[in-house]
């Protein structure tokens, strides 16, 4: 009987050590993924301030490099019509856009995900209008981003805005 009883002590302690173990070693992969995951939001949201940066200063050729250098990126914009894939379709709708306007947003709500190489991002907040007498509107607005990790950097691959109904 004590027999047994060492070895019920020896199978609790070893259960107890195993238990131990494989909480603390959950614990560092969840810290190691919530570093890389707090890594990766942060590249993601400066891509995002370099796109409203670039939009707002209405510079072209730098926000033209924002984008992927595929044929298939696309800018869907919030209004009919505004459809617009491959650069040379997309840089002309922005050079129309940005010969009298200026856009930003206040960006309210930002998701953020990824997987590998790719990431999506929905916002949800404001858009902002600034024209050349100085004159600004802004109004709701929401929008979803494709990017793409190429040489290190972000680049937007779809971009989907929309005014949201019911404002």
């Amino acid at each position: 009987m004590k027999q047994f009883r060492k070895y019920k002590i020896a199978i609790f302690a070893l259960m107890c050590f195993m238990i131990t173990v494989s909480a603390y070693s959950k614990t560092g992969k969840s810290d190691k993924k919530q570093e890389a995951d707090a890594a990766f939001k942060k590249e993601i949201t400066s891509a995002l301030e370099l796109w409203n940066n670039m939009a707002k200063n209405r510079d072209v050729t730098h926000f033209m490099d924002l984008f992927d250098t595929t044929g298939e990126i696309m800018v869907v914009g919030s209004d009919s019509g505004e459809v617009f894939k491959g650069r040379d379709q997309i840089e002309g709708w922005m050079k129309m856009l940005f010969a009298h306007r200026s856009f930003s947003w206040d960006m309210k709500r930002i998701d953020i995900d990824h997987n590998g190489n790719t990431a999506w991002v929905f916002m949800d907040g404001y858009m902002i209008v600034t024209n050349d007498k100085g004159k600004t509107a802004k109004f709701p607005y929401r929008f979803t981003g494709i990017l793409v990790k190429a040489r290190n950097t972000w680049k937007w691959r779809l971009f989907d805005g929309a005014v949201p109904g019911g404002h």
